[in-house]
This record gives structure tokens, C-alpha cells and sequence, in this order.
């Protein structure tokens, strides 16, 4: 059955379209929350096994189970603590649920600590193995329990994102329903469009969900996170798209013809758009992270999801009740833009070469504030949005002693000269001390740092510890598997980027059928990323009052906004390439910017408010990504796209197209003439 003319599915059965995708919906409809209780489950860090620390930890094994606790005690009284009591009490403690080590006083008295190992035997899960804990080690009289370390830090991630996957998805869609009001004035469009993200959604978790359960990729909150407000934007902006071409022409056919003919249109520069953004993410790939692997995995299939909701759940509502869909309004003849969009055009037809030299100025302006990012990584206490009682814990152990105590740094060594090799990881600048634990069937030393295991001074003492052994050990343990995390995403920044750059160029070479302009494209999109980075380094000293993050926030931020910001551009030059070719490429760039004014800016708009729910995310690293990602896309929406990339084709001429034939209107006839001609199905 064909798409087009007469047999358009879409057209001429909508309501079976629609009750199709209600029935997905409903089948579907729970898998999101499964989704997001598997990746609560999720370890904090995930390693390839070719790493260092991972292969200490295969070699050096060590007790079966979970991540360590550190339990302290302080003293609420003038009182010293006894260790010889706190090692009574913890003997009770249930071994399903850990096995302490020895209890270590400080100097003063006023202070004990012990590290547990959590086991994996517990099925109740680690909060309730440390609310075990917590209880056990409270029964010491005259003290107050704190824990910290990997597991405290650990529970308090998995409470911080308890429950915001719901509320991260009402905030994006009452975002988006809003603004659809404000743009189209229409009571029922906004809720069709919104609830085609509903459904992309859905669909998308419960493909994922089974993805998982065949053990072809893994979610975690990140992923999760990500992928939301992704799938919500991108088919909010694909379906505003389809509608602006709707609207041009409802006034003169039927509604299922004008449908047909928006379809037509539109279905092209969505599904390229759609491309786009897979592909980049597919690059990811390429990174040594696991993690990054399923993210990949993850966006072709939201992306996928995506482009079906759009260009079938959309058109299909609409046309159950066209004129009740847009009440109280109609849609307009034309969709030109109106006055606004009609003084843009008119300065940048009279002004090309100005506008876009004083733009490229300003980009260049906002990308030197770059430097100001520090993505040297961040430590827990950093990390989370909201105080969280494992920070507070690490503070008061670093008060009595070595901040780095319960999670040491593991060295695995040849039993021959292991004295020798203790002796020198003791000397180590940023080791606080070192013991053997381990003499088969190789040696291995638990070094304690000085500092917080997952601090920036402590990855310089990893750096330190790996150069004095001189290769004959390898160094291990939670510290260095947050430096082997940071190496790996440095890393990843000279292998995934250009391949990003390289993709995307790929793309706009086999759409727009030009050499110059997918370069020109791709050089705009790269100088918008890095004015964003600029403009958000100065948005995060103010509201974070830092501007440090993690080493894979340009990774991330990089992918999305060369991707989504050439998306917008896409359906920009699409049309104005086929305007073009019925009015000549000069008319054609003005009659294109004007024509796509209003649904292009809507839906970057929709998009970067989308992205900005992120900052509701307990981690600043994901808000931090919502507000390069929001930045970005408004860059591009309202200043990149409606003013620097029309004013510089305009300015360069024919040789953009090079090495086809430019665009050209036909010789004959006036522009009102070739206006009246029907439209193209593709270009």
C-alpha cells in the first residue's frame, strides 16, 4: 500500500492509526518506570576489563559482595571511645549483611572508625543493608554514627533519583504543553503533540526494556535521564515541523489533502534530521566507556521512536478534528512569519555581509569563555545537587583521619622485594600509609591517601603511585578507578569527536548535494558548540559558583548540540533549496528563512526548555548538560539559523553549492507565477 496520493494511510484511516497507537501506549505504558528501577540498579562506575584498576581487581580479589562502608563514631560526650566495645557490637552484626575490619581509633579518642564489606548475599538491597548497619553501630552509648565511603555515597545517589524520572517527565511535558499554547493559542494542539512524546516515550522504554533483558545493552539513571527529555523534544520539534507545513496548506484543499501534501514536504529533512542525531550517537561507539556504548544503542532507538510518532501518531490526530484541533484559531494561509520574520529577511538581504561578520564575531566573543571549564572531574561533594549525608560523613572522617580511609588505593606486586615495594608506595607524596594484606598468591598493599578518594588531589597521587612502581606493579582500588574513568573520557574526546564531525558531514553531503555548504554547516555548528560552552562556563560560576565538571560533559554536550544544532539548519537549507529551484537561490534563501521563521524557532525553543528540565536532576553533571544543551540550541534557533547562515549564503553566492549547478528559478514567468506551482515532493 502506498504512502502517497490516494492510498496515504494516514489520511484516509486515522482512526485506526490512532487507536493503534493507543493500544501501544497502554501495552506499554509501565515499562518506563521498569526501566527506571532497572537502572537504579546500576553500578556508579563501569570500566572495560583492559583497564588497570580492572585488572587489579581481578587479580587481587578480595571478599565477594558489595562496595565497602565506613562507619564513624563521634564522641557526643567527654568520653573516649572504646574500640574494644565498638568491635563487641559490630561481632552481632548479621553476616548476610557485611563483615567489619578492625576498629581504628584517632588520636584523640574522640573518634572511631571501622570499614565493612557490604556482601552481595542480602537481597534487600544495600539501603536496607545500611540502614543494618547504621542500627548495629548505633547501639555504641555516648555517639553519633556516620557513614561514609563507596556504598553510603552509592545510597545516596540511588535516594536522589528515587522518583525523578516521573517528575523530570511531568516538568518536560507541562514545559512543552505551554509553550505550544503561547505559540499556537490552540486549547487540544498542545496536548496532541505532547502526548505524541508520551507515546514515543513509551515505546522507546519498552523496546529498551526488552534490549536489556536480552543483554544487548544497559540503562542507567544517566541514560535514563538523557533519553527522556531526548525523546519528549525531538518528537515535540519533528510533529511542530510537520504542522508549520499543515498550516501553509489547509486554507486551499481539504484537510487530508493538505496532510498529504505537509507529509510529503516534511518526511524527508524529519527523517534526515532523525539520521543525524542516531548516527552521532552511534559514534559513541567508539569510546572505551561501556557506558557510552548503550548510550549509543539507546539514542538510534529513541530516535527511531521518534520519527514514527511524528509522522504518524501526529497527522493522524489532527485529522480526527481539523478545525477542532487548532480552535479557537485556524491555520493561516502562507505561514510566513508575519512582520517579525519580515524584518529579519529584510535585514539580512540588505546587510549580508555585516550580519554575518559582527555573528561570527560574537560566536568567537562567547567561545574564548570556554577556557573557563574545569573538567577535571567532580567529587561526591560536588557531584549532588543537594547536601547528602555521605558528604557530611566524609567531611567529619577527614576531620580524625586520612580522608581516603576505607577506600585505599591496591597495589599488586611480585612477592619478590614486596618490602621494598611497600616502602616505596609509603613514600609516595599523597600517601598517608601502607600495609601488606596480601603476600599470595602475589603481593598486595592497601595504600590510604591523605585525601578524598574520588578528589582531584588524589587522582594526582594515582598519577604518582603508577610512576614509582615503575611499571613492576599495578595500582587498583576506588581511586583509581575514578582516575582510569577520567583517562578513558579524555581519551574518548580524540576518537568520538572527529568521528562525530566526519558523520555528520557524511550526512549533509548526501542531503544537500554540495561540497561547501554541509563544510560551512559543520564549521557553524562546531563554533555555536563552543560559545555555548562559554556562555554556560559563566552560567555555572554563577549559579554553582564552579565552574568544574566532569571530563565527558564535552563529549556528551559535543554530540548533541553538532547533531541537533545542523538539524535546525537542515530544514532551513531543505527549503530553501527547493524554494530555489522555483524562484532562484537569492529569492529562494529569503523566501525559505521567512517561510520556516516560526516553526523552526518554536521548536528549538521547545527543545532547549526540554533539555533545561535537566537541572531538576540531583546530579549537577546532568544539569550541567541541560544548560550547554538548552544554551545551544537557542543560540541556533535565534540568531545561528534565522541571521548568520542565510546572510552568508546570500553573501557567497552560487559557489555554496559547488559542485552541482546552483539553485534557479525558471526564466519564465513572475515569482507570483512560479509561487502558484505545486510543490515538490522531495528535493
Amino acid at each position: 500500500m502506498r504512502l502517497f496520493g490516494r492510498q496515504f494511510v494516514v489520511a484516509r484511516f486515522p482512526v485506526f492509526v490512532v487507536a493503534a497507537w493507543l493500544v501501544v501506549a497502554v501495552c506499554t505504558a509501565a515499562f518506563p518506570g521498569r526501566l527506571a528501577s532497572e537502572a537504579a540498579r546500576r553500578p556508579a562506575m563501569t570500566l572495560p576489563a583492559s583497564a588497570e584498576s580492572s585488572r587489579v581487581a581481578k587479580e587481587a580479589g578480595g571478599p565477594a559482595g558489595g562496595p565497602p562502608v565506613v562507619i564513624v563514631w563521634e564522641a557526643t560526650s567527654a568520653k573516649r571511645l572504646s574500640t574494644e566495645a565498638a568491635q563487641r557490637i559490630l561481632a552481632g552484626l548479621p553476616r548476610p549483611v557485611g563483615f567489619p575490619g578492625a576498629v581504628t581509633s584517632s588520636a584523640n579518642g574522640r573518634s572511631l572508625v571501622c570499614v565493612v564489606t557490604l556482601t552481595a548475599a542480602d537481597d534487600a538491597g544495600l539501603g536496607l543493608s545500611l540502614q543494618r548497619v547504621r542500627k548495629t553501630a548505633e547501639s555504641l552509648p555516648d555517639s553519633r554514627v556516620r557513614l561514609a565511603g563507596p556504598a553510603a555515597g552509592q545510597a545516596d545517589l540511588e535516594t536522589s533519583f528515587a522518583g525523578i524520572d516521573g517528575k523530570l517527565l511531568v516538568i518536560a511535558l507541562a514545559a512543552v504543553a505551554a509553550i505550544l499554547f503561547l505559540v499556537h493559542r490552540s486549547v487540544l494542539l498542545p496536548l496532541v503533540v505532547a502526548a505524541s512524546g508520551v507515546v514515543a516515550l513509551t515505546l522507546c522504554s519498552a523496546v529498551l526494556y526488552a534490549l536489556r533483558s536480552w543483554g544487548v545493552l544497559t540503562v542507567d539513571g544517566q541514560v535514563q535521564g538523557i533519553l527522556s527529555v531526548l525523546v519528549i523534544g525531538a518528537t515535540t520539534d519533528y510533529g511542530l515541523l510537520l504542522l508549520a507545513r499543515y498550516h501553509e496548506h489547509a486554507p486551499e484543499m481539504s484537510a487530508p489533502a493538505a496532510m498529504r501534501r505537509a507529509w510529503r514536504a516534511s518526511w524527508a529533512p524529519i527523517a534526515a534530521s532523525a539520521a543525524t542525531v542516531a548516527c552521532a550517537m552511534v559514534a559513541l561507539l567508539l569510546s572505551a566507556l561501556p557506558a557510552n556504548h548503550s548510550l549509543a544503542l539507546a539514542g538510534a532507538v529513541a530516535m527511531s521512536c521518534c520519527v514514527l510518532a511524528a509522522l504518524t501518531f501526529v497527522p493522524a490526530a489532527v485529522l480526527l478534528g481539523p478545525r477542532a484541533m487548532f480552535w479557537p484559531r485556524r491555520p493561516q494561509d502562507g505561514q510566513t512569519g508575519g512582520r517579525g520574520w519580515s524584518l529579519v529577511t529584510a535585514v539580512v538581504e540588505r546587510h549580508a555581509r555585516p550580519v554575518w561578520t559582527v555573528g561570527c564575531a560574537l560566536l568567537a566573543g562567547c567561545a574564548a569563555l570556554a577556557v573557563l571549564l574545569a573538567p577535571g572531574g567532580l567529587p561526591l561533594g560536588e557531584a549532588l545537587t543537594a547536601r547528602a549525608p555521605s558528604v557530611g560523613a566524609q567531611s567529619a572522617l577527614a576531620a580524625h583521619f586520612p580522608a581516603g580511609t576505607g577506600s585505599p588505593a591496591i597495589v599488586v606486586a611480585d612477592s619478590e622485594g614486596a618490602a621494598g615495594m611497600r616502602q616505596r608506595v609509603e613514600e609516595t607524596p599523597g600517601v598517608a600509609r601502607a600495609e601488606v594484606i596480601a603476600t599470595r598468591p602475589r603481593t598486595t598493599i592497601a595504600a590510604t591517601l591523605d585525601s578524598a578518594p574520588d578528589s582531584e588531589r588524589a587522582q594526582e597521587t594515582i598519577g604518582r603511585l603508577r610512576a614509582a612502581t615503575g611499571g613492576r606493579a599495578r595500582v587498583g582500588g576506588y581511586p583509581a578507578q575514578v582516575y582510569d574513568m577520567q583517562q578513558a573520557a579524555e581519551r574518548d574526546r580524540t576518537r568520538v569527536l572527529p568521528a562525530v564531525l566526519v558523520i555528520v558531514l557524511l550526512l549533509l553531503l548526501g542531503l544537500l548535494r554540495s561540497l561547501a555548504l554541509p563544510v560551512v554547516l559543520v564549521v557553524v555548528a562546531v563554533g555555536n558548540f563552543l560559545a555555548a560552552l562559554g556562555v554556560s562556563a559563566v552560567i555555572f560560576d554563577v549559579a554553582f559558583g564552579s565552574t568544574a565538571t566532569e571530563p565527558s560533559l564535552v563529549l556528551f554536550s559535543f554530540v548533541f548540540l553538532i547533531a541537533l544544532g545542523v538539524d535546525y539548519n537542515i530544514f532551513l537549507m531543505h527549503r530553501v533549496r527547493r524554494e530555489s529551484l522555483l524562484a532562484g537561490q537569492r529569492v529562494g534563501t529569503l523566501r525559505g528563512l521567512r517561510a520556516t521563521g516560526n516553526a523552526i524557532s518554536s521548536a528549538g525553543i521547545v527543545l532547549a526548555v526540554t533539555f533545561a528540565t535537566l537541572t531538576v536532576m540531583p546530579l549537577r553533571y546532568l544539569a550541567q548538560i541541560g544548560v550547554i544543551v538548552a544554551v545551544g540550541v537557542l543560540l541556533d534557533t535565534l540568531f545561528v539559523r534565522p541571521f548568520l547562515v542565510p546572510a552568508f549564503t546570500l553573501d557567497m553566492g552560487p559557489w555554496l553549492w559547488w559542485p552541482t549547478k546552483p539553485p534557479a528559478g525558471p526564466r519564465l514567468g513572475s515569482v507570483g507565477e512560479q509561487r502558484s506551482q505545486p510543490d515538490m515532493a522531495s528535493v
